[in-house]
């Protein structure tokens, strides 16, 4: 997080420097909402449940603290009054103090870290892929499912393993298995992929399969009409000679999406075989 933070630092002062207030106010939205909040945060929390004198409890909340702050900072130009109510009661000065007197954060190069924010994005695209697949295959977030990730690149596999608590806190997880080669059949399994990793859920058990097998395949059934009408359009000369180019490029873009639905599905399927 501190790499991410210095990161929007530099790239929040070079927008203003250059009068991009509308870029900057993007950036600092989008560190705010999606590093800050939906990952830090969640992240931390298994941490600040510790005890009160644990160390890696206060450097948590420490390091929530400063960034927090610094963010507050960077945002005061873009919104004063509820940053400066904030800050104050952050920062607990009484008055004494007022953010906009504040100086405005500088950038700590050395903290900016390109490979752990690649490793950490790495977690997080296993993280939304493990979750999109519990969805699509109906099971419960009570449900405790085992989780197999596997991978034949070295870097990756280390990542996953330093990182795996992370992963173990934030999703309901019975095993977790971290592999390079599949040695023994998982069974029915729904899967996803995540850059080189291929993420594995096992069914038996925890779903029917039976359901998901008949939910997959009406899904299959309507994106294969969606393919017939839009195929049928395109191979149209009336359609293609008299609809605007942007329109034909659109119908051939729903195509290509469709298609690749369609095959994403048939995979699924091919593997609750």
């Amino acid at each position: 997080i501190l790499s991410r933070f210095d990161r929007v630092v530099k790239q929040t002062r070079e927008y203003i420097e250059a009068y991009g207030l509308g870029e900057a106010a993007n950036g600092l939205y989008d560190f705010i909402w999606g590093d800050f909040c939906d990952w830090y945060i969640e992240l931390v929390k298994s941490r600040l449940w510790q005890d009160n004198n644990s160390p890696t409890r206060q450097v948590a909340q420490q390091t929530l603290a400063y960034v927090l702050e610094g963010t507050l900072k960077l945002l005061h130009p873009f919104m004063p009054h509820i940053t400066e109510e904030i800050w104050q009661t952050l920062t607990q000065v009484n008055g004494d103090r007022v953010l906009a007197l504040q100086s405005y954060p500088e950038v700590a190069e050395n903290l900016i870290n390109p490979e752990l924010e690649q490793n950490f994005e790495l977690l997080f695209g296993i993280i939304r892929t493990i979750r999109n697949l519990r969805v699509e295959a109906g099971i419960k977030p009570s449900a405790p499912a085992t989780i197999i990730l596997q991978t034949e690149s070295d870097t990756e596999k280390e990542v996953i393993k330093s990182t795996q608590t992370y992963i173990q806190n934030l999703i309901k997880i019975e095993q977790l298995k971290i592999t390079q080669t599949l040695t023994e059949d998982p069974g029915q399994v729904i899967a996803g992929v995540f850059g080189t990793v291929q993420i594995l859920i096992p069914l038996t058990g925890i779903v029917d399969v039976r359901a998901l097998r008949s939910k997959l395949e009406k899904n299959l059934a309507k994106v294969e009409g969606e393919i017939k009408s839009l195929t049928g359009r395109l191979n149209n000369p009336g359609f293609v000679n008299k609809a605007p180019a942007e329109v034909i490029q659109g119908a051939k873009d729903s195509l290509a999406e469709a298609q690749k639905q369609a095959e994403i599905l048939r995979d699924r399927l091919l593997r609750l075989e």
